[in-house]
């Protein structure tokens, strides 16, 4: 009895060698590769030439070469405009303080005794009367309320003062007469300050001449002067001398103010022939109304006693508002003129 032959397990190296013989032959596999990398190729070629070639779905943005898209600046932002802030208020101009007006004399002298001036005056008819507003150039309104009672005022302007220049053309504007209201050396001094432009007993002759120059220049037209304080100055010959000089030399006029009883200003205008006055009446000296009344009633007699006067006013609101009220009645009595019309040459 034969024993059957046993069969060979399966996965052992005879089944191995003849599985081998029967599978893929060599090269298939490179040759498949190959095969799909060039249908990846054709793949990809193809979209690219759809790409470029025909036009886009609607809805979708055209595909952009950005090699060949030209290439744009950035705008980069403006700065954010600065807030605009309000400037602030100007600051309010300092008041113009006004210099002191005038330092009178202790003791008034319209009762001292008189020698006229030109004795030939006549008396008969209406007398003469020049007031003269003095320091002028500080207030313009106080200055236009004296020009609009259009009457033959004259305007006595103090040097450097601040609306001097505006108001010498309103002054010349109007047809009124100009003055110069000269600053000199006060007894008081340096305590009492004359103001700008002041003529000073230190001074040298060619520095006070040479003062008294300027101010003059700066007044276009002015007819004569006349001196703001000067207790001190108006005493000293030598000086009135220097001033007379070139009052004359301009031909000008010269009307005291007669800040102390010992001015020496009436002999050196005679001795320069230069035309002169004197002040008679301060109208306004003390600020009260009756006060102010009175003088305005002084001075018309003063004008009948001599045929002629002269009065001083300065720029004060009482003065102003007593003024328009007692104006027609001096009228009634004097014929109201210039300054230049009251000043004579001493004979």
């Amino acid at each position: 009895m034969s024993t059957p032959k046993k069969k060979p397990k399966k996965g052992t190296p005879k089944t191995r060698r003849k599985a081998k013989k029967k599978g893929i032959p060599r090269g298939t596999g490179i040759k498949i590769a190959l095969a799909l990398a060039l249908l990846v190729a054709i793949v990809v070629g193809a979209g690219l030439l759809m790409q470029r070639y025909l036009p886009p779905a609607p809805g979708t943005a055209p595909a952009v070469d950005r090699a060949k898209a030209p290439v744009t600046a950035q705008k980069t932002p403006p700065p954010p405009k600065p807030l605009k802030v309000a400037p602030p208020p100007p600051k309010a101009a300092a008041p113009v303080k006004p210099p002191v007006y005038e330092i009178y004399p202790a003791k008034e002298q319209a009762d001292r005794p008189r020698t006229p001036i030109r004795p030939d005056v006549p008396v008969s008819g209406r007398p003469r009367v020049a007031i003269i507003i003095d320091d002028i150039g500080y207030d313009r309104g106080l200055a236009r309320k004296f020009m609009a009672f259009k009457v033959p005022l004259t305007f006595s302007v103090l040097p450097d003062s601040p609306f001097g220049d505006t108001l010498v053309k309103e002054i010349k504007a109007n047809g009124l007469e100009l003055m110069l209201h000269q600053p000199m050396e006060p007894q008081e001094y340096p305590s009492v300050n004359p103001g700008p432009g002041a003529l000073l007993s230190s001074m040298t002759a060619d520095e006070l001449i040479a003062q008294l120059e300027r101010n003059l220049d700066r007044l276009p037209g002015v007819r004569g002067v006349n001196n703001h304080m000067g207790s001190q100055l108006t005493t000293e010959s030598s000086r009135m001398y220097q001033v007379f000089s070139v009052i004359k030399k301009r031909n000008l006029y010269f009307i005291d103010s007669r800040s102390t009883a010992d001015t020496i200003c009436r002999p050196s205008a005679h001795m320069f022939q230069v035309p002169f006055a004197e002040r008679d009446i301060f109208l306004d000296h003390f600020q009260e109304a009756a006060f102010i009344r009175k003088q305005f009633r002084l001075l018309a007699k003063e004008a009948r006693k001599h045929g002629q006067a002269v009065a001083i006013a300065h720029p004060h609101r009482l003065t102003v508002k007593i003024f328009k009220e007692m104006l027609p009645e001096l009228q009634k009595q004097v014929q109201l003129v210039p300054a230049s019309e009251i000043v004579h040459i001493i004979g």
